[in-house]
Protein backbone atom coordinates (compact mmCIF):
# COMPACT_ATOMS: atom_id res chain seq x y z
CA UNK A 1 0.00 0.00 0.00
CA UNK A 2 1.15 3.25 -1.06
CA UNK A 3 0.14 6.26 1.50
CA UNK A 4 -2.89 5.19 1.72
CA UNK A 5 -5.36 7.68 3.83
CA UNK A 6 -9.04 7.88 4.37
CA UNK A 7 -10.93 10.92 3.76
CA UNK A 8 -13.92 12.27 4.90
CA UNK A 9 -15.87 14.71 2.64
CA UNK A 10 -18.65 17.21 2.39
CA UNK A 11 -21.50 18.65 0.08
CA UNK A 12 -19.04 21.73 0.66
CA UNK A 13 -16.08 20.42 -0.92
CA UNK A 14 -17.84 18.45 -3.49
CA UNK A 15 -19.06 21.34 -4.84
CA UNK A 16 -15.74 23.27 -4.50
CA UNK A 17 -14.77 21.05 -6.87
CA UNK A 18 -17.91 21.79 -9.44
CA UNK A 19 -19.25 18.32 -9.03
CA UNK A 20 -23.06 19.14 -10.11
CA UNK A 21 -25.47 22.08 -9.12
CA UNK A 22 -26.10 22.49 -5.28
CA UNK A 23 -27.68 24.78 -2.50
CA UNK A 24 -25.40 25.50 0.02
CA UNK A 25 -23.85 22.54 2.09
CA UNK A 26 -27.09 21.18 2.01
CA UNK A 27 -27.90 19.84 -1.37
CA UNK A 28 -26.12 18.58 -4.51
CA UNK A 29 -27.49 16.71 -7.78
CA UNK A 30 -25.67 15.54 -11.02
CA UNK A 31 -26.44 13.75 -13.86
CA UNK A 32 -22.89 12.53 -14.38
CA UNK A 33 -21.24 10.25 -12.34
CA UNK A 34 -18.40 9.59 -13.58
CA UNK A 35 -17.43 12.87 -12.83
CA UNK A 36 -16.90 11.13 -9.39
CA UNK A 37 -14.64 8.87 -10.47
CA UNK A 38 -11.44 10.09 -9.97
CA UNK A 39 -13.01 11.29 -6.34
CA UNK A 40 -14.76 8.26 -5.10
CA UNK A 41 -12.18 5.65 -6.75
CA UNK A 42 -10.36 5.30 -3.42
CA UNK A 43 -13.50 4.72 -0.74
CA UNK A 44 -14.27 7.74 1.76
CA UNK A 45 -17.06 9.02 3.91
CA UNK A 46 -19.68 11.35 2.75
CA UNK A 47 -21.30 13.61 5.41
CA UNK A 48 -24.62 12.99 4.20
CA UNK A 49 -26.70 10.50 2.31
CA UNK A 50 -26.17 9.49 -1.18
CA UNK A 51 -28.64 8.62 -3.13
CA UNK A 52 -28.08 6.86 -6.86
CA UNK A 53 -30.29 5.97 -9.72
CA UNK A 54 -29.01 4.32 -13.02
CA UNK A 55 -30.83 4.57 -15.95
CA UNK A 56 -28.64 2.59 -18.30
CA UNK A 57 -25.45 0.73 -17.64
CA UNK A 58 -23.74 -0.68 -14.98
CA UNK A 59 -22.00 0.77 -11.55
CA UNK A 60 -19.86 -1.15 -9.52
CA UNK A 61 -19.95 0.49 -5.66
CA UNK A 62 -18.37 -0.35 -2.67
CA UNK A 63 -20.42 0.13 0.62
CA UNK A 64 -18.34 0.00 4.19
CA UNK A 65 -16.50 -3.25 1.77
CA UNK A 66 -19.16 -4.79 0.40
CA UNK A 67 -19.11 -4.21 -3.43
CA UNK A 68 -23.14 -3.49 -5.36
CA UNK A 69 -23.76 -3.93 -8.51
CA UNK A 70 -26.03 -0.86 -9.97
CA UNK A 71 -27.92 -1.15 -13.28
CA UNK A 72 -30.41 0.03 -15.04
CA UNK A 73 -33.94 0.66 -13.00
CA UNK A 74 -31.79 0.33 -9.98
CA UNK A 75 -31.30 2.89 -6.48
CA UNK A 76 -28.40 2.96 -4.42
CA UNK A 77 -28.76 4.61 -1.22
CA UNK A 78 -26.01 5.27 1.28
CA UNK A 79 -25.61 6.61 4.53
CA UNK A 80 -23.75 9.11 6.23
CA UNK A 81 -21.67 6.33 8.34
CA UNK A 82 -20.62 4.41 5.54
CA UNK A 83 -17.63 4.32 3.75
CA UNK A 84 -18.07 4.33 -0.06
CA UNK A 85 -16.06 4.19 -3.74
CA UNK A 86 -16.60 3.87 -7.02
CA UNK A 87 -15.14 0.51 -8.39
CA UNK A 88 -16.24 0.44 -12.14
CA UNK A 89 -18.48 2.43 -14.37
CA UNK A 90 -19.79 1.17 -17.60
CA UNK A 91 -18.99 3.29 -20.54
CA UNK A 92 -22.61 3.45 -21.72
CA UNK A 93 -23.40 4.44 -18.00
CA UNK A 94 -25.96 7.03 -17.47
CA UNK A 95 -27.62 8.13 -14.25
CA UNK A 96 -28.48 11.14 -11.32
CA UNK A 97 -26.46 11.75 -8.12
CA UNK A 98 -27.83 13.17 -5.62
CA UNK A 99 -26.47 13.72 -2.50
CA UNK A 100 -28.68 15.13 0.92
CA UNK A 101 -26.55 16.64 4.35
CA UNK A 102 -28.71 15.23 7.28
CA UNK A 103 -29.06 18.63 8.77
CA UNK A 104 -31.56 19.45 5.95
CA UNK A 105 -33.61 16.06 6.29
CA UNK A 106 -34.19 17.86 9.74
CA UNK A 107 -34.68 20.89 8.93
CA UNK A 108 -37.63 19.92 6.12
CA UNK A 109 -39.68 18.46 9.14
CA UNK A 110 -39.85 14.96 8.29
CA UNK A 111 -42.04 12.97 10.57
CA UNK A 112 -39.04 10.73 12.54
CA UNK A 113 -41.31 7.41 13.13
CA UNK A 114 -42.00 7.64 9.53
CA UNK A 115 -38.19 7.73 8.29
CA UNK A 116 -37.00 5.25 11.23
CA UNK A 117 -37.61 1.78 8.99
CA UNK A 118 -36.22 2.81 6.04
CA UNK A 119 -33.21 4.49 7.39
CA UNK A 120 -32.86 0.56 8.89
CA UNK A 121 -33.75 -1.22 5.71
CA UNK A 122 -31.08 1.02 3.79
CA UNK A 123 -28.26 0.35 6.24
CA UNK A 124 -28.52 -3.55 5.08
CA UNK A 125 -29.62 -3.09 1.68
CA UNK A 126 -28.77 -0.55 0.24
CA UNK A 127 -29.27 -1.44 -3.65
CA UNK A 128 -32.17 -2.10 -4.83
CA UNK A 129 -34.52 -2.56 -8.15
CA UNK A 130 -37.80 -0.57 -8.35
CA UNK A 131 -40.07 -0.27 -11.40
CA UNK A 132 -39.22 1.49 -14.42
CA UNK A 133 -42.30 3.98 -13.93
CA UNK A 134 -40.88 4.96 -10.79
CA UNK A 135 -37.50 5.67 -12.47
CA UNK A 136 -39.11 7.81 -14.63
CA UNK A 137 -41.16 9.85 -11.99
CA UNK A 138 -37.59 10.21 -10.09
CA UNK A 139 -36.26 11.43 -13.44
CA UNK A 140 -38.68 14.32 -13.35
CA UNK A 141 -37.85 14.80 -10.18
CA UNK A 142 -34.58 15.62 -10.94
CA UNK A 143 -35.00 17.69 -13.77
CA UNK A 144 -36.91 20.39 -11.97
CA UNK A 145 -34.62 20.33 -9.28
CA UNK A 146 -31.30 20.73 -11.04
CA UNK A 147 -33.33 23.65 -13.22
CA UNK A 148 -34.22 25.00 -9.54
CA UNK A 149 -31.34 25.09 -8.10
CA UNK A 150 -29.35 26.47 -11.20
CA UNK A 151 -31.85 29.66 -11.09
CA UNK A 152 -30.92 32.68 -9.55
CA UNK A 153 -31.77 32.86 -5.70
CA UNK A 154 -35.16 34.35 -5.16
CA UNK A 155 -37.32 34.81 -1.54
CA UNK A 156 -38.95 31.49 -2.14
CA UNK A 157 -36.38 29.40 -3.81
CA UNK A 158 -35.42 27.34 -0.49
CA UNK A 159 -39.39 26.56 -0.16
CA UNK A 160 -39.67 25.71 -3.19
CA UNK A 161 -36.83 23.21 -3.10
CA UNK A 162 -37.80 22.11 0.24
CA UNK A 163 -40.62 21.56 -0.78
CA UNK A 164 -39.89 19.12 -3.73
CA UNK A 165 -37.44 17.41 -1.72
CA UNK A 166 -39.44 16.53 0.85
CA UNK A 167 -42.15 15.26 -2.04
CA UNK A 168 -39.27 13.28 -3.45
CA UNK A 169 -38.21 11.58 -0.12
CA UNK A 170 -41.62 10.44 0.12
CA UNK A 171 -41.87 9.09 -3.20
CA UNK A 172 -38.64 6.75 -2.26
CA UNK A 173 -40.15 5.84 0.69
CA UNK A 174 -43.05 5.02 -1.52
CA UNK A 175 -40.69 3.27 -3.64
CA UNK A 176 -39.27 0.90 -0.54
CA UNK A 177 -42.63 0.18 0.80
CA UNK A 178 -42.75 -2.36 -2.06
CA UNK A 179 -40.19 -4.38 0.02
CA UNK A 180 -42.54 -4.16 2.83
CA UNK A 181 -40.57 -1.81 4.64
CA UNK A 182 -43.51 -0.05 6.00
CA UNK A 183 -44.70 -3.17 7.98
CA UNK A 184 -41.36 -2.50 10.33
CA UNK A 185 -42.56 -0.49 13.29
CA UNK A 186 -41.41 1.00 16.27
CA UNK A 187 -43.43 1.22 19.22
CA UNK A 188 -43.03 4.29 20.35
CA UNK A 189 -42.03 8.16 19.81
CA UNK A 190 -39.58 7.74 22.70
CA UNK A 191 -37.99 5.11 21.30
CA UNK A 192 -37.00 6.50 17.80
CA UNK A 193 -36.12 9.75 19.37
CA UNK A 194 -33.76 7.94 21.60
CA UNK A 195 -32.76 5.36 18.92
CA UNK A 196 -32.19 8.13 16.30
CA UNK A 197 -29.85 10.04 19.00
CA UNK A 198 -27.70 7.40 20.02
CA UNK A 199 -26.96 6.62 16.13
CA UNK A 200 -25.69 10.42 15.73
CA UNK A 201 -23.69 10.19 19.02
CA UNK A 202 -22.34 7.04 17.82
CA UNK A 203 -21.06 8.53 14.55
CA UNK A 204 -19.01 11.01 16.51
CA UNK A 205 -17.89 9.22 19.59
CA UNK A 206 -17.61 5.36 18.76
CA UNK A 207 -13.45 5.33 18.37
CA UNK A 208 -12.88 6.89 21.68
CA UNK A 209 -15.90 5.70 23.56
CA UNK A 210 -16.62 2.25 23.87
CA UNK A 211 -18.96 1.75 26.23
CA UNK A 212 -22.94 1.94 26.27
CA UNK A 213 -22.77 3.54 29.75
CA UNK A 214 -21.04 7.25 28.14
CA UNK A 215 -23.90 6.44 25.60
CA UNK A 216 -26.59 6.33 28.30
CA UNK A 217 -25.23 8.87 30.32
CA UNK A 218 -25.60 11.28 27.29
CA UNK A 219 -29.02 10.58 26.59
CA UNK A 220 -30.05 10.46 30.60
CA UNK A 221 -30.60 6.65 30.52
CA UNK A 222 -29.40 3.58 32.20
CA UNK A 223 -27.35 1.53 30.04
CA UNK A 224 -29.51 -1.57 30.77
CA UNK A 225 -32.60 0.82 29.25
CA UNK A 226 -31.10 1.91 26.45
CA UNK A 227 -29.58 -1.54 25.26
CA UNK A 228 -33.54 -2.38 25.81
CA UNK A 229 -34.58 0.30 23.88
CA UNK A 230 -32.02 -0.62 20.57
CA UNK A 231 -32.82 -4.21 20.71
CA UNK A 232 -36.57 -3.51 20.63
CA UNK A 233 -35.81 -0.22 17.87
CA UNK A 234 -33.31 -2.40 15.68
CA UNK A 235 -32.80 -5.93 17.04
CA UNK A 236 -29.46 -5.44 18.02
CA UNK A 237 -28.28 -4.29 21.36
CA UNK A 238 -26.10 -0.43 21.95
CA UNK A 239 -23.03 -2.73 22.86
CA UNK A 240 -23.49 -4.69 19.28
CA UNK A 241 -24.11 -1.64 17.75
CA UNK A 242 -21.00 -0.08 19.03
CA UNK A 243 -18.80 -3.15 18.07
CA UNK A 244 -20.36 -3.54 14.79
CA UNK A 245 -18.75 0.62 13.85
CA UNK A 246 -15.35 -0.24 15.58
CA UNK A 247 -15.07 -3.40 13.75
CA UNK A 248 -16.10 -2.03 10.44
CA UNK A 249 -13.91 1.21 11.10
CA UNK A 250 -10.73 -1.32 11.51
CA UNK A 251 -11.61 -2.87 8.53
CA UNK A 252 -11.78 -0.21 6.80
CA UNK A 253 -8.30 1.23 7.72
CA UNK A 254 -6.27 -1.95 7.36
CA UNK A 255 -7.65 -2.62 4.27
CA UNK A 256 -7.57 1.49 2.74
CA UNK A 257 -4.73 3.32 4.80
CA UNK A 258 -1.17 2.33 5.59
CA UNK A 259 -1.33 2.95 9.24
CA UNK A 260 0.01 0.60 11.20
CA UNK A 261 -1.69 -1.74 13.88
CA UNK A 262 -0.38 0.19 16.57
CA UNK A 263 -1.83 3.48 15.17
CA UNK A 264 -5.13 1.69 14.38
CA UNK A 265 -5.53 0.59 18.09
CA UNK A 266 -4.56 3.81 19.42
CA UNK A 267 -7.04 5.27 16.40
CA UNK A 268 -9.76 3.42 18.01
CA UNK A 269 -8.94 4.70 21.68
CA UNK A 270 -7.91 0.35 22.70
CA UNK A 271 -5.33 0.77 25.65
CA UNK A 272 -2.36 -1.28 23.72
CA UNK A 273 -1.96 -3.02 20.28
CA UNK A 274 -2.49 -6.17 22.20
CA UNK A 275 -5.52 -5.77 23.52
CA UNK A 276 -7.01 -4.19 19.86
CA UNK A 277 -5.33 -7.40 18.31
CA UNK A 278 -7.51 -9.67 20.80
CA UNK A 279 -10.47 -7.40 20.15
CA UNK A 280 -10.50 -7.77 16.68
CA UNK A 281 -9.88 -11.69 16.27
CA UNK A 282 -13.04 -12.15 18.53
CA UNK A 283 -15.41 -10.23 15.98
CA UNK A 284 -13.17 -11.34 12.95
CA UNK A 285 -12.27 -14.49 13.60
CA UNK A 286 -8.89 -13.18 12.10
CA UNK A 287 -5.75 -11.12 13.67
CA UNK A 288 -5.61 -7.61 12.10
CA UNK A 289 -1.81 -8.84 10.35
CA UNK A 290 -4.00 -11.90 8.87
CA UNK A 291 -7.06 -9.30 7.76
CA UNK A 292 -4.98 -7.11 6.24
CA UNK A 293 -2.68 -9.60 3.90
CA UNK A 294 -5.81 -11.12 2.94
CA UNK A 295 -7.52 -8.14 1.94
CA UNK A 296 -4.75 -6.28 0.50
CA UNK A 297 -6.03 -3.98 -2.36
Amino acid sequence: MNNKILYNVSIEQLLQNKLGSGLGRDIIISPNLPDYIDLFTFPLRVDAIVFLVCLKGTARISINLKEWELSKDMYLISLPENTIGLKHISNDFEGYTFILSMDYIRSISLNLKEILPYYGYVRIHPCFQVAHASVKLILQYFNLLSVLLNEDDSIRKKDIVKGLINSLVNKLADDLDEFGVRSITVKTKSKEYYFMNFTELLLVHFREEHGVGFYAKKLGLTPKYLSAIMKDVSGMTAAEWINNYMVLEAQTLLSFTDMNIMQIADHLNFPNQSFFSKYFKQHVGQTPKQYRNSNNV
